[in-house]
């Protein structure tokens, strides 16, 4: 039965279509995922590390998933062979770019859609490539060379074989660093015909991706806004997730929250039968009928506008650790200029305009929330808003403090979870207001800092030199953050770290607890609100005096929420 909601298909690489050879042998096999997951539409890949798949029996395999009801479309994976770690195709190399040519021939000639996996980046840096870079960076080198074999090479192949070709790119999910490896979205999705998002979020400790668990919801709602309504879907594969099975339901989660059109399972082989991921298929296919019952009930997605430029680096994963915390965001690679509140890490320093953009905000009345990191980087310029200073020294924090008079004084000591290490700034006091702070040795170090600036407000919070260790603010700081943050949505979250917080235009939301135990938290509802029930149950439950309801979570599982 199809879902209501999405769609879903399954990638096969080139190893996994020329391992089907018995069509009645491999027909009892599928079904392992087609017993738990309907299948819309399978993506048959012809060529990966110097592996091809031959026209011919490309189109046998394509003839017996099509009679099945099945929808199937080419795949082109561009990773050549040897090199450490990952080896991209050259783009400087004629033999590589022939190759590119022909796989994007054999994939008009046979199918009316394509993508290309996301290993079409690059990342040689042999003597060919020096050569033709020249006195430019590397990210100016390889944007524009990536740019040129997009145009000519893919797009024109594809176009002049198929003009009816739908050419998709597929994005990774390291989104941080695009632009160093030559992906580049802004000016991509205005050549490509669609985009696809890379949603997997692995094991977020050990795996040497970095790759914190809110990612998968954060990267897909900012490839959305890259190429509004032309993001077809998100993918993710079941690699570093054994340590624990609801990691892997965990991607499925965050990439529908965000309100994927259709989700890819990569792949084929590792989602068979006879294998280490065989309980993946029966589990995901659960999660998807679980989904599919309420995902037409919440509407779309909203939070903080969080601005990223194309250009911008710094402060990695940031989001996704405040993510983490319990902070909504919609992310942008354009300034929001409308909205009452916006978020700028220190990539947003990127842009030379920041300032001025800022300045209009708050005149506007609205807040501009910065990091620490933002105000290092854009250094003196930040002068035109409030006198601070990010210092190269640093504390050690174990105990917090907050403000009930708006940072007159600091209010008892509440422990943190561990020590953090914080970079010191300074401030002048009686000037900008801290809201929360860090206690170390007979000395106290502001966490957040706040100050009137024309109609608005200038916020800065201090980020620790591990982001991780945001995760060991105690609920009292966190608090103190979500409230800069959620100031403008009807519901407050109020706990600690770990509990994911996902809100949308309707009125509905989805809290969903990563911690390992069961754990209270409260809702702070605005004035107005009568009613904070279970989306599918109606189960109500109370607002007290002070507009909190207080709930109980449980691992890994989500509750969805509806006020009125």
């Amino acid at each position: 039965m199809k879902y209501k909601n999405f769609t879903t298909a399954v990638y096969c690489t080139v190893s996994d279509v020329n391992a089907i050879r018995d069509l009645e042998a491999f027909d009892k096999d599928f079904a392992h995922i087609t017993n738990h997951v309907n299948v819309d539409k399978v993506y048959l890949e012809y060529y990966r590390s110097d592996q091809w798949c031959t026209k011919e029996h490309m189109l046998e395999v394509k003839d017996f998933f099509n009679k099945k009801g099945i929808k199937t479309s080419g795949g082109i994976t561009t990773c050549g062979s040897g090199g450490e770690g990952f080896a991209s195709f050259c783009y400087s190399k004629q033999e590589d770019l022939d190759k590119l040519k022909k796989a994007v021939e054999l994939c008009a000639e046979t199918f009316d859609e394509l993508i290309l996996d996301d290993f079409y980046f690059t990342n040689c840096r042999c003597e060919a490539c020096i050569k033709a870079k020249g006195s430019r960076t590397w990210t100016d080198f390889r944007l524009e060379q990536k740019l040129d074999a997009s145009k000519n090479i893919i797009m024109k192949t594809a176009k002049d074989i198929n003009p009816n070709m739908n050419v998709i790119i597929k994005y990774p999910q390291w989104f941080e660093y695009y632009n160093e490896t030559g992906y580049d979205p802004i000016n991509e999705a205005k050549l490509f015909d669609s985009i696809y998002t890379g949603t997997e979020t692995r094991n977020p400790e050990y795996s040497q991706q970095h790759l914190p668990k809110y990612l998968g919801y954060f990267v897909m709602r900012y490839l959305e806004n890259a190429a509004p309504g032309r993001n077809l879907g998100g993918w993710f594969d079941p690699f570093d997730c054994n340590y624990n099975l609801s990691s892997y339901l965990e991607q499925g989660y965050l990439t529908l929250f965000a309100k994927a059109k259709e989700v890819t399972l990569f792949c084929l082989g590792a989602l068979r039968k006879h294998g280490p991921w065989r309980l993946m298929a029966p589990s995901i296919g659960e999660m998807f009928k679980e989904c599919d019952e309420y995902l037409g009930y919440l509407g779309n997605p909203v939070g903080v506008a969080a601005y990223r430029p194309m250009r911008a680096r710094g402060e990695n994963d940031l989001h996704s650790y405040l993510g983490m915390c319990g902070i909504p965001f919609e992310p942008c690679f354009e300034y929001p200029e409308n909205a009452k509140t916006v978020f700028l890490s220190e990539g947003a320093a990127a842009d030379g305009d920041i300032v001025s953009k800022m300045n209009d905000t708050m005149l506007a009345g609205g807040d501009c929330i910065v990091t620490s990191g933002f105000v290092k980087k854009l250094g003196k310029a930040f002068g035109q808003f409030v006198n601070i200073t990010v210092t190269d020294r640093k504390a050690i924090v174990k105990e917090y403090a907050g403000t009930n008079n708006n940072g007159i004084n600091l209010n008892g000591s509440v422990p943190g979870k561990e020590p953090v290490m914080i970079p010191q700034i300074d401030y002048c006091t009686n000037d900008i207001w801290e809201l929360a702070g860090g206690y170390a040795s007979f000395n106290n170090f502001p966490i957040v800092l706040r100050t009137k600036y024309g109609k608005g407000h200038i916020c800065v919070v201090t980020i620790p030199d591990n982001m991780g260790d945001l995760l060991n603010f105690p609920a009292a700081v966190l608090n103190v953050i979500r409230g800069l943050f959620m100031k403008d949505l009807p519901v407050k979250l109020m706990g600690e770290s770990q509990i994911q917080f996902f809100a949308y235009d309707n009125d509905t939301f989805i809290l969903r607890s990563d911690l390992p135990y069961n754990e209270g938290v409260t809702l702070q509802v605005k004035e107005g609100i009568k009613s904070v029930k279970e989306l599918m149950s109606g189960r109500e439950f109370k607002i007290d005096d002070h507009g909190q309801v207080s709930l109980q979570l449980m691992p890994m599982m989500n509750m969805l929420l509806k006020i009125e």
